[in-house]
């Protein structure tokens, strides 16, 4: 915690004037010295009281959001500690600006929102807008104060800690992630033909199966259809491998995004899905797999996009998962990934164009019926 008075010496200039204004004042006794006097004393004395108050701020306490998604606002709550409020200085002079480690912000603008003043200081709300995917962590704040003149400014730099998550973007989901679950469910279908069998057990007829499972007497006596067991009928998740592009931060952005938003909409779903994420052990680039939401984002919030990406390990791939998507950063990365009839490749950009055509369109359709 340190303290930088800006233009000190103009404080010091200032009260040796009013020392020598007024013992002129007091020696001619001129009604304009007098005042003058006056008036350079009252000046003083609130430079300096300002300056007491200011350099009395104590402590800071932020509070920030546990997690977030990039491109996103969030609301950052800071509690300032002090009595330099009693003054009531804060409301049009202060400002508050947060410094994190290795200098990575997490946000492209930082602006105030709200002040409330409490016991003993002051609850200042700003807003994080434009957030940045990555994980981000808090070493301090950095408390500005200017006096009503603009003739000083106090800097206080206080100790704060906090951890700030910010998974990559969620893209709305539309017809390009419907698509992509129709190929899932084919290679589902297309590994069940091939190694499962009817046990003699009926379950409940679910939309994409083949029809010539359904059981067609306990359908017409029970009203809904019913389908013959399958040995593989135990439900086997869906693995999400995102293959990052070395050097190329825009597009691995995009990769990790569409990566990430298929997670969460099958996961919304109740469908079991994992994600083989590309992480760092001790400088060494490996992968780590994961299975819930918070898992899943915060992998990816921690990927280096300009850092090397490992190989997929083999031995994750040959579990029993029910479908593979690779998620890759163009259709033509995609080629040497179709050999294997469990597997469906994404090209990231071109999800990337749908959405963002979808989205102009919407504005154009809004903007025909306004006018």
């Amino acid at each position: 915690m340190n303290t930088a008075l800006r233009r000190s010496w103009l404080l010091a200039a200032l009260v040796l004037a009013s020392a020598f204004v007024t013992s002129l004042a007091l020696g001619t006794g001129a009604v304009g010295v007098r005042a003058l006097a006056g008036a350079m004393d009252v000046l003083s004395l609130y430079e300096l009281c300002f300056a007491v108050c200011a350099m009395a701020i104590s402590s800071a306490r932020v509070d920030l959001p546990a997690c977030a998604s990039a491109g996103d606002s969030a609301r950052v709550v800071v509690d300032i500690s002090g009595r330099a409020f009693g003054s009531g200085l804060w409301r049009r002079r202060g400002v508050i600006a947060l410094q994190w480690e290795e200098h990575r912000v997490p946000y492209d603008r930082l602006s105030g929102v709200a002040s409330f003043k409490r016991a003993g200081g002051y609850r200042v709300q700003l807003e994080a807008s434009l957030l940045r995917r990555g994980q981000y962590r808090l070493r301090g704040v950095c408390v500005r104060l200017s006096d009503a003149f603009g003739l000083l400014s106090v800097e206080r730099h206080l100790s704060a800690e906090g951890v700030m998550v910010v998974y990559p973007k969620v893209l709305p989901a539309g017809q390009w992630m419907r698509e992509i679950e129709r190929q899932m469910r084919a290679c589902e279908r297309a590994r069940d033909g091939a190694r499962t069998a009817p046990t003699g057990g009926l379950v409940p007829f679910r939309t994409g199966e083949r029809r010539s499972l359904i059981h067609w007497p306990t359908s017409l006596r029970m009203g809904t259809l019913y389908a013959r067991e399958l040995a593989f009928d135990r439900p086997r998740p869906w693995l999400v491998v995102p293959l990052a592009e070395q050097n190329d931060v825009f597009v691995t952005e995009q990769v990790l995004s569409v990566a990430f938003s298929l997670v969460v909409h099958w996961q919304r779903q109740g469908q079991s899905v994992e994600c083989l994420a590309p992480a760092s052990t001790d400088g060494r680039a490996t992968w780590r797999r994961c299975r819930t939401f918070d898992e899943v984002g915060r992998a990816l919030a921690s990927v280096n996009a300009s850092a090397t990406v490992a190989a997929v390990p083999r031995a994750e791939l040959r579990g029993e998962w029910g479908a593979t998507i690779w998620v890759t950063a163009r259709a033509c990365d995609a080629i040497a990934r179709t050999v294997d009839s469990r597997a469906v490749t994404v090209s990231a950009v071109d999800v990337w164009a749908i959405v963002d055509a979808g989205r102009k369109g919407a504005r154009e359709a809004a903007h025909f019926r306004s006018s």
